[in-house]
C-alpha cells in the first residue's frame, strides 16, 4: 500500500523538476546581441579658392582644367609673372610690362584653350596682347604680340579670333597713329584689322 502511494508522489516530483528545468531554460535564454551603430562622419571636400583675377581653363587638352593668374608685378624692373595652379604649367615672365590681366579663349579649331594676356606697357594708353598655347610643357606664341590703343578697347571688342575665312589664320585688331588735321591734337589713333598666320597651333 505504501508503495502505491509512493509512486504517484515520485511522479509528481519528477514532473515538477522537468517543468522547472524547462522554465529555467526559457528564462535563461540569452537575448540576441546587437552591434552598436557607428557614427558616420562625412567630411566635405576642401575647395581651393582661386586667386583674384584668375581664370580656369583646359590648357592641356586633357579635360582637367587649372587656373592661371598674375602672380607678381615688378614695376621697377617692368616684369610681370603669370603662374599656374600647383605649377601645372611653367610660369610666364613678360618683360617690359607693368601688370596684366589673363583670360581664356576657346575656338573649335584648337584642341585646347588658349591663354590671352592683356598687359600694361610703359605707355599707359596702350594694351599689349599676347596669345599663347601650351604644347609639350611650353607656352608658345600663337601669333606675335600686338597693341591696341585704350580708346579702342571696350567690352564688345574681341581683340583676336580665328579668321572665319581661313582657319590657318587669326583675325586681330591693332591701333595705328595717323595724322589728322581735323583733330585738336593734330593726330588720332585708328583701329585696323588684319589676318595673320598662326605660328603655333
Amino acid at each position: 500500500m505504501k508503495l502505491f502511494l509512493l509512486i504517484p508522489l515520485l511522479y509528481l516530483i519528477t514532473c515538477g523538476s522537468d517543468s522547472e528545468k524547462l522554465n529555467q531554460v526559457i528564462i535563461d535564454d540569452p537575448q540576441p546581441q546587437t552591434e552598436p551603430v557607428s557614427e558616420v562622419i562625412i567630411i566635405a571636400p576642401v575647395l581651393l579658392k582661386m586667386p583674384k583675377g584668375a581664370v580656369k581653363a583646359n590648357f592641356n587638352a586633357d579635360k582637367i582644367p587649372f587656373y592661371a593668374h598674375v602672380k607678381s608685378v615688378n614695376k621697377r624692373k617692368g616684369i610681370t609673372t603669370i603662374a599656374f595652379e600647383e605649377n601645372k604649367a611653367p610660369a610666364l615672365v613678360l618683360n617690359d610690362t607693368y601688370g596684366a590681366t589673363v583670360s581664356m579663349l576657346r575656338f573649335d579649331e584648337f584642341d585646347r584653350d588658349l591663354l590671352l594676356v592683356n598687359s600694361k606697357i610703359k605707355d599707359p594708353q596702350f594694351h599689349k596682347y599676347y596669345l599663347y598655347i601650351l604644347k609639350k610643357g611650353y607656352w608658345l606664341p600663337v601669333v606675335k604680340p600686338f597693341s591696341i590703343h585704350e580708346s579702342h578697347v571696350n567690352a564688345s571688342l574681341k581683340p583676336i579670333v580665328v579668321d572665319p575665312k581661313n582657319s590657318d589664320y587669326m583675325f586681330r585688331y591693332y591701333s595705328v597713329f595717323d595724322i589728322d588735321e581735323t583733330s585738336d591734337l593734330g593726330y588720332t589713333w585708328r583701329l585696323f584689322n588684319e589676318s595673320v598666320g598662326i605660328i603655333n597651333e
